[in-house]
């Protein structure tokens, strides 16, 4: 008789073929190359907007150069706002000072309910107004010299940029501080108020949606203030019209945006890789910590 013949073994569908992530990097390519830039309109300006930033950010260079004419008459410009009315601005900023500290000495604990103390209090204030508006004239007046000489260079000038770049700076680390005390705090009550029978990944989830929570709404607001706080910085650049200080707001926040957007990106990116080992690893954890439980249960008895 003819030898039975063997059955084909099913493939095991738990084991991923060897050319598996070369057909995933193939199937990426493959819709890099059919993707039409017109049939996604938004997502195509939105990615445009993206690198535009990034290469404001870091690569382009100021579109007004500072020569060597324009750079002596600006430090002639600040070295006469610096020296007009300087003894009496500097001894009114001291008499400011000395009344700030006075009036905030005064305002020990209970001075609202203590009617001399309270009166005290009220005429430190007043005199502390008083002294403001002293000083605040001098500071005008400078102030005004220093418009004009910042103006002398322009507002897309290397100052202006270097001033744009450093307002951001403050904003990002005010929201990556915020964004790291308040991961602090979450962890502590995480840890504090968790579950006796979570598992670590799971602990190691809600940790990590936690944290890229915070980093969003810091790097989200440090957008947002830097947006409110760049009008302020174009003021001070004299000679400057609607349609350049408007262009300079607009191609600042999309920098600004891309750069915050940069390192969520980062962040989410490599949250996603630990997630994805961490499930991966879940099954052998769940081993791990059952056996542990079964030996502790078998030490108690």
């Amino acid at each position: 008789p003819a030898p039975a013949m063997a059955e084909p073994v099913p493939p095991r569908m738990d084991i991923a073929p060897r050319d598996a992530p070369a057909r995933r990097s193939g199937d990426i390519v493959s819709s890099l190359r059919r993707w039409n830039p017109t049939k996604t309109p938004k997502t195509t300006v939105t990615l445009a907007l993206y690198l535009f930033g990034l290469f404001v950010a870091f690569v382009a260079r100021p579109p007004v150069t500072i020569t060597d004419q324009m750079q002596t008459r600006y430090f002639e410009m600040m070295d006469a706002a610096d020296a007009v009315d300087a003894a009496p601005r500097a001894e009114a900023e001291r008499l400011l000072a000395d009344a700030s500290m006075a009036r905030h000495r005064a305002e020990t604990w209970g001075w609202r309910f203590n009617s001399e103390r309270k009166a005290k209090v009220h005429e430190l204030r007043s005199l502390e107004k008083e002294r403001f508006k002293q000083a605040e004239v001098y500071r005008k007046r400078r102030d005004a010299m220093v418009k004009e000489a910042k103006g002398e260079l322009g507002l897309w000038s290397q100052l202006g940029i270097d001033e744009a770049k450093a307002m951001f700076r403050k904003a990002y680390e005010r929201g990556k501080l915020f964004a790291t005390r308040s991961s602090y705090y979450d962890t502590f009550w995480l840890i504090v108020a968790g579950r006796s029978d979570d598992s670590m990944v799971e602990l190691l989830i809600r940790w990590g949606f936690t944290v890229l929570s915070n980093f969003t709404v810091g790097m989200f607001s440090a957008v947002i203030n830097f947006a409110f706080a760049l009008p302020s910085m174009i003021a001070t650049f004299a000679s400057t019209g609607w349609a350049s200080a408007s262009a300079f707001f607009l191609v600042a926040v999309v920098a600004a945006s891309s750069v915050a957007a940069s390192l969520l990106l980062l962040l989410f990116g490599t949250a996603g890789g630990v997630v994805y080992g961490a499930v991966a690893a879940g099954p052998v954890l769940a081993r791990l910590e059952a056996s542990g439980r079964e030996r502790e249960r078998i030490r108690m008895i």
